[in-house]
């Protein structure tokens, strides 16, 4: 039993949480205590809004120049100070995330610093407008409220654009795995003049709540459930304060007919399906394939599917952790459970290796369940997938697109001119060619999506920009 404790940082200070501490489970071991995580009272999230605000001008003073050479550098002395193995291994025990997974989410924030930095000078520079000009200036104060699926790496996706953008950040870390999260923004911080950077946490939603809706919060950036997202909407809009939301998706991936069923295709798929456990927002949830190819599919899957080993993330033979939380694992199986009433088959040919312990799900691949099954409807975030059997293109196309969904999709075939066709009626924020999933991002390009799942855009130059708002410079003559 580890118990580790984390803090909040709030204008540059590592603190207790004012409310006081609750356990944080593993979740390959639920009896076990994975760290004690701080709770932040309301007077905690006034300081840490506080020190922000008041820290801004300053920050914002600075050139872009300067605040990325200060902002590389306390990426650069945080990876140094802190144990990235033991963080790693904190995620896992926290999240369950496999350890490989772990160690790239803690690990990209600083080599993101550069990466970003050109895009946020093309988002500030200003432009000519007939005889005005529009420079792009910080919103202030923005709130970052965080995912449990990749945490880390999402905090970066929107602490650094944010900070080279000369806005000061409030983060809210999730609740079910705050340790790695809080370990890292208070090493950040530790480089950042005090307020820049501050991290609040909290076991319920009520303080995201109160984080929103503060009056010197200027801008949202929200990652999560559609539901949390409505609710993130919903203050923005009492306080008519900008909001990206990325609520994530049913991705469809279309197997074109002229794709002969092979092994490391079958791979591609798999990885980009079920990395982390499926869950993944821009994962696939959907795979539809040509009808009279459907068991060679359904085979080349499970074969490397039945390479997988389920278990603790930390243990070296096991390549996909359990899902995140009870409810979670509970959720998915009553999903099986209820397509497998009207699919073909359901095939599960993975290794668990402890299936009576923690929230593990055996990877499943449903064939032929019905359309308006909830695992075809809704977004799984598990390892759950369906195999879609189609006839003609057309069908597949129309299947693929009825959802409230537009985060990501993607069309896989030899023949460019079919792709190409397919990609350019596949409606989502993001299409892509013979690729799927996190290894196929792009942080050149902006990530968001249409209808449920979002509003705005992260990364790329529309990314950087939305941690901005225009003002237009209007000069006459007497």
């Amino acid at each position: 039993m580890f118990e580790e404790s984390v803090p909040l940082t709030i204008s540059g200070e590592k603190v207790a949480g004012a409310d006081g501490s609750y356990p944080v489970f593993n979740p390959a071991r639920p009896h076990e205590v994975a760290l004690v995580a701080p709770i932040a009272s309301s007077g905690q999230l006034d300081q840490a809004v506080a020190a922000a605000r008041a820290s801004q001008p300053a920050w914002a003073a600075l050139g872009l120049a300067e605040r990325q050479a200060v902002l590389q550098s306390a990426c650069d002395l945080a990876m140094e100070a802190v144990d990235l193995d033991a963080v790693s291994a904190l995620l896992t025990r926290e999240h369950g995330k496999v350890l490989v997974e772990a160690l790239f989410d803690v690990a990209t924030t600083a080599g993101m610093v550069g990466a970003l930095a050109p895009l946020v000078a093309d988002a500030l520079e200003p432009r000519s407008a007939g005889t005005s000009v529009v420079e792009r200036v910080p919103h202030g104060v923005v709130a970052a409220i965080l995912p449990f699926n990749w945490p880390a790496a999402v905090m970066g996706n929107k602490i650094l654009p944010a900070l080279l953008a000369g806005n000061t950040v409030v983060v809210k870390t999730p609740p079910t795995c705050p340790g790695a999260v809080l370990t890292l923004a208070a090493a950040i911080a530790a480089g950042l003049p005090p307020g820049v950077l501050n991290a609040l946490n909290g076991p319920s939603p009520e303080l995201g709540v109160a984080l929103v809706a503060h009056p010197d919060v200027d801008m949202v950036s929200f990652t999560g459930g559609v539901s949390a997202g409505r609710s993130v909407l919903s203050g923005c809009a009492a306080h008519l304060r900008p909001a990206v939301l990325e609520l994530g998706g049913n991705d469809p991936a279309i197997i074109g007919p002229d794709l002969e069923p092979s092994e490391e295709l079958a791979g591609r798929l798999i990885e980009a399906a079920f990395t982390t456990s499926g869950q993944v927002c821009m994962a696939i949830k959907r795979l539809y394939v040509p009808a009279d190819r459907l068991e060679g599919w359904r085979d080349a899957l499970a074969e490397t599917l039945s390479h997988a080993v389920i278990g603790d993330g930390l243990e070296s033979e096991v390549t996909m952790g359990p899902v995140h939380t009870e409810a979670a694992r509970d959720r998915v199986e009553a999903m099986i459970a209820e397509a497998a009433t009207e699919a073909t088959e359901v095939v599960r040919p993975a290794t668990v290796t402890e299936p009576d312990s923690g929230w593990t799900v055996s990877p499943a691949l449903v064939i032929a369940p019905e359309p308006s099954a909830d695992l075809v409807r809704q977004e799984q975030f598990a390892p759950a997938l369906p195999l879609l059997p189609y006839e003609e293109i057309d069908e597949a196309i129309a299947a693929a697109n009825d959802t409230g969904f537009g985060l990501c999709a993607s069309v896989w075939s030899s023949d460019a001119d079919l792709a190409d066709a397919v990609a350019t009626r596949l409606a989502a924020g993001t299409v892509w060619t013979n690729a799927h999933g996190m290894s196929a991002m792009d942080h050149l390009a902006p990530m968001g999506g249409w209808g449920e799942s979002g509003l705005g855009t992260e990364l790329g130059l529309e990314g950087m920009a939305a941690f901005t708002r225009p003002r237009v410079l209007r000069r006459g003559s007497l």
